[in-house]
């Protein structure tokens, strides 16, 4: 949340919530009591949970007619099964990228100039001489 107001965001909600048991919608859990969105009313649901798969019943049932769902997920295994489910949901334009960590080396390349190439030839021809 503190995150989202930094960033000038405010049309986002944000909470915790056990999403397999409880879903999305405000029910019986007294533990957290922030705002609860309705059903049918947001434009995207992220997921990063260990099987998302368990939350897409749930997810469908908040997410406007051409809303968004996004899901991350460390294995493959994970992915095929989430795609599998959102598949048989009747989710269409499903859609898998995969972000790497790759560390970047600055090297230094020294580049030969024109110039350079026309000293040496002038210092190699004095020495001859």
């Amino acid at each position: 949340k503190e995150l989202f107001a930094k960033l000038k965001i405010n049309q986002a909600t944000c909470f915790w919530r056990d999403v397999y048991t409880n879903g999305f919608l405000k029910g019986d859990d007294v533990e957290n009591q922030g705002e609860f969105p309705q059903e049918n009313s947001v434009d995207a649901i992220f997921l990063d949970l260990p099987q998302p798969w368990l939350a897409l019943d749930h997810s469908k049932k908040m997410i406007k007619k051409g809303g968004r769902i996004c899901c991350f997920s460390p294995c493959i295994e994970q992915v095929q099964k989430t795609a599998l489910e959102l598949r048989q949901q009747g989710w269409k334009n499903l859609e898998t990228l995969e972000c790497l960590k790759r560390h970047f080396e600055r090297r230094v390349k020294q580049e030969q100039s024109l110039f350079d190439d026309v000293q040496k030839k002038v210092c190699t021809d004095q020495n001859k001489r």
